[in-house]
């Protein structure tokens, strides 16, 4: 029996925004829900749909932080900076990931640097609660 498809127009085609917007929302949940490696799967994805936005690398490299892989973490932090472009949030995560592999110096300069990029001051002071946790 031969299968017959339909389509309507615009219903079977989401734009590529639809569907980065999609992405996002699944990778989202997942982490979440502690589904690290679906998370890594949707924010891998929205990388390819969308690599100029940090919200794709930083999706993907807390993914991989979260699941102890550190080193990886960390180059998706930087990929994602040389991609998207300067990001506090994505030099907050290489900070934070840096000093869990225990590099400290370094580390202390991209919280320098992560504080440096903030353009508010709420994001300031979630930089500095990363760097002295209590």
């Amino acid at each position: 029996m031969e299968r017959v498809g339909f389509h309507t127009p615009g219903t079977l085609n989401p734009s590529r925004a639809a569907l980065a917007e999609r992405c996002y929302a699944a990778g989202f949940h997942a982490l979440a829900n502690g589904d690290l490696s679906a998370g890594a799967r949707w924010f891998g994805l929205l990388a390819l749909l969308e690599p100029r936005r940090e919200r794709s690398w930083a999706g993907l490299a807390v993914a991989h932080e979260r699941s102890g892989k550190l080193a990886l973490a960390a180059a998706l932090y930087t990929v994602g900076q040389r991609v998207s472009g300067a990001s506090a949030w994505l030099e907050l995560g290489y900070a934070r990931t840096l000093r869990a592999l225990g590099r400290t110096r370094e580390a202390e300069r991209a919280f320098d640097s992560a504080a440096a990029l903030s353009d508010t001051t709420s994001l300031t002071n979630a930089i500095e609660e990363e760097r002295c946790p209590r």
